[in-house]
């Protein structure tokens, strides 16, 4: 029967993880490296692996049979709309009368067009007998009793389309011999019998096979008949039909050297799509089955094509797919794509290629090819491959970490992965990380390029034990639109500490300033005390950096709600924000260089506030004060009671003078011994301020703001 469209599945497999320290990214080797130039094979390993596979040289014996002039007088007759709706609208009640319409609208028709006639009429009327096929108990498969029950098995096909042309005075035989359709691959051995029949027909003094069986519709998995119109097999080259139909009479392989059963049990099996889209299998060259590399642990196959053509493949080992089985790389400059097949034990594997062109609009992959690969040894280090999609190898993405596998495993305490990848200049990357039942991780991942080393790293964080599958995107930054899936690992977590790890939003500049946050640790959720009136988010900066904050709800920001501040004692960056209600805020860290204007969003974390001891601004702070990286001890609210007497405490380092204004009055210089601004005063009517002179400078500048209530 005709082929079947295979959906890929998916099982899960382990398999160890390689990982890298910092020290050892720089020292691995090119060819360690999962990247589209180091699967890219040079013309000399493919001229190598070429000449050692049997190739049968395969031409047609009649080499003017498919002239331009037929091969144009076919296709016009497959693409005629009059025949198609002509044909659908008869309803014959005896093989008489369908011969007459036939022969009716066949009238002054090509002989291509009559055949064509005859062959959509059978496709779009005649079921394959599944039952009989299956049973062995054939029903009558003669013309007249085809045409009866609507179904037969390929005699009574082939019976029924030589009829027709003997009413047509059209010449026509049936050939019997050898096929490759449903269950071939079960064989073992060559077949003693024939097992199938399809028709040779002149035209104009040159012979031509026709399979109309295969023609109409094809098995399925469930061993149910789909009817689908091939109109491949309506009048094909027979250098191409040769690899699965073997006529028992070598004269209709129409053939310049026919081959024998031998050869023909060898020949690998390929699909309709496969001739239509010119692929060319450069290795294994003509044979079914294809064997591990020497010393590898994983098998090769070579496919010429354009750029234009997409491949896809599968692995299977008794109808379950091998998880990381396969991977298939387009190597640009040769045209060919290297597709690689890593079994994971001892036993026989099944290879299917799926292919589309680019002419289609469809993501449907159709079968073009079918492999045997049998590992007999034990395999000594068995890999696994990452899932890929086209864009990994159209941005040039490299992996770099982990190696050999698809599968990371996550154990022993541990609450996180890394992925580490490189990529070109113009490329940026994102993560997505799902679970089993592809419901997002959310806040489980984090990707950022590491400037230093010059790689992206990837770092995902299951919620729970489990299977994840961590997703990398891709985009390249000269290109508008979003993100596209490149590269997938599989993740195994076991004994995951709790709570989780989860990853605060971060800009890329957050690395970029090299920043590091200290607390809350391995959160996306600042922490809220239970009745607080604000909460902190400590960072670790360089010196020449100085860092700001934002608290917002409902994408609102909060006036004075966030109080950035330098713990000169711990050398971390205390940004204090203080919301004005419960509910789900927003916090945001910004980053400047301290002699730039202007600053940079750099990380944003989650805030439930759940209780409100009582709401409160803080003071209005100067850009001077982060600068100078000041940090005020109290008091922390901005807003102060007319006529109190307030202690106030603040670190101020390397000022030359440091004073305080009362309603816009200078109250003196003192309490500044440097770096500690100490002293009390009695708050006026309107605000509070504090000012600091610097070397070099006759003005004093403002560092902090009360106002007064």
């Amino acid at each position: 029967m005709g082929c079947t469209t295979t959906k890929v599945a998916q099982s899960h497999q382990a398999k160890e993880q390689q990982n890298y320290n910092d020290d050892d990214i720089d020292n691995i080797k090119d060819d360690s490296v999962f990247s589209p130039k180091n699967m890219a094979a040079d013309d000399n390993i493919i001229a190598s692996i070429a000449e050692k596979s049997d190739h049968v040289n395969i031409q047609v014996a009649d080499s003017q049979a498919f002239n331009d002039s037929f091969v144009q007088q076919r296709q016009q007759a497959i693409n005629n709309r009059s025949y198609q709706s002509t044909v659908q609208s008869w309803q014959p009640k005896s093989l008489q009368q369908l011969t007459e319409l036939i022969k009716a609208v066949s009238k002054g028709k090509s002989l291509v067009d009559q055949h064509w006639i005859i062959f959509y009429w059978i496709a779009c009327n005649i079921d394959y007998d599944t039952e009989s096929y299956f049973s062995k108990d054939y029903k009558d498969q003669t013309a007249e009793g085809v045409f009866r029950f609507k179904k037969g098995v390929c005699a009574g096909y082939a019976n029924l389309y030589k009829y027709l042309c003997d009413q047509l005075g059209v010449p026509c035989e049936i050939i019997s011999g050898y096929a490759k359709g449903y269950g071939f691959e079960n064989r073992k051995d060559a077949p003693t019998e024939t097992d199938h029949a399809w028709n040779a027909v002149e035209i104009d003094h040159h012979w031509y096979l026709m399979e109309s069986t295969w023609g109409s519709g094809h098995l399925n998995d469930k061993k149910q008949y789909e009817r689908e119109l091939t109109s491949y097999y309506f009048l094909p080259r027979p250098n191409e039909m040769i690899y699965h139909h073997l006529p028992e009479d070598v004269k209709w392989q129409l053939l310049k050297s026919p081959i024998n059963m031998e050869q023909y049990l060898q020949m690998p099996k390929l699909r309709p799509l496969y001739f239509d889209l010119k692929l060319e299998l450069v290795s294994p060259r003509d044979q079914a089955y294809v064997n591990l590399l020497p010393g590898k642990p994983y098998a090769l196959v070579l496919i010429r094509t354009s750029a234009t053509v997409k491949l896809k493949a599968s692995l299977k080992s008794k109808n379950d797919e091998i998880d990381g089985g396969h991977r298939i790389m387009f190597d640009d400059q040769n045209q060919l794509y290297n597709c690689c097949f890593a079994p994971s034990h001892v036993g026989n594997y099944k290879i299917t290629i799926f292919a589309k062109g680019a002419a289609t609009d469809s993501n449907t992959y159709h079968e073009v090819l079918e492999l045997s690969l049998d590992v007999k040894k034990i395999l000594v280090n068995p890999i696994s491959f990452p899932k890929t999609w086209d864009y990994f190898s159209d941005c040039g993405l490299e992996i770099i970490s982990p190696l050999s596998t698809h599968l990371i495993k996550i154990s022993n305490g541990d609450s996180n992965t890394q992925i580490l990848i490189r990529t070109p200049e113009d490329v940026e990357l994102m993560g997505h990380l799902e679970n089993e039942a592809k419901q997002a991780i959310t806040d489980g991942h984090r990707v950022y390029y590491d400037q230093r080393k010059k790689i992206w790293r990837c770092d995902f964080a299951p919620d729970r034990d489990g299977l994840f599958e961590a997703i990398v995107m891709a985009k390249k930054k000269s290109q508008s639109g979003s993100y596209n899936a490149a590269v997938a690992f599989k993740i195994e977590a076991t004994q995951i500490p709790l709570p989780p790890i989860s990853y605060p939003y971060t800009w890329q500049s957050f690395y970029d300033f090299g920043l590091k946050i200290k607390a809350p640790a391995h959160r996306s959720d600042a922490t809220w005390a239970e009745n607080a009136s604000y909460t902190e988010v400590l960072i670790k900066a360089p010196d020449d950096v100085r860092l700001s904050g934002s608290i917002q709800y409902n994408h609102v920001t909060v006036e004075n709600g966030s109080l950035a501040q330098f713990d000169n004692e711990k050398k971390l960056w205390q940004i204090l924000f203080a919301p004005e209600r419960t509910g789900k805020h927003e916090i945001i860290v910004f980053a400047s260089k301290t002699n730039e204007e202007g600053s940079s969003s750099v990380v944003r974390f989650n805030l439930d506030v759940t209780k409100l001891r009582r709401p409160m601004k803080f003071p209005v702070i100067y850009s001077a004060f982060q600068t100078a990286k000041c940090q005020l001890v109290t008091p922390i609210d901005g807003v102060l009671k007319k006529g109190a007497v307030v202690p106030i405490e603040c670190v101020i380092p390397g000022a030359i003078d440091v004073n305080v204004t009362v309603d816009s009055k200078w109250i003196g210089s003192e309490g500044y011994k440097d770096p500690i601004l100490q002293r009390k005063i009695t708050v006026g009517s309107k605000e509070v301020g504090i000012y600091a002179k610097y070397g070099g400078t006759s003005s004093y500048n403002g560092l902090v703001k009360y106002n007064v209530q």
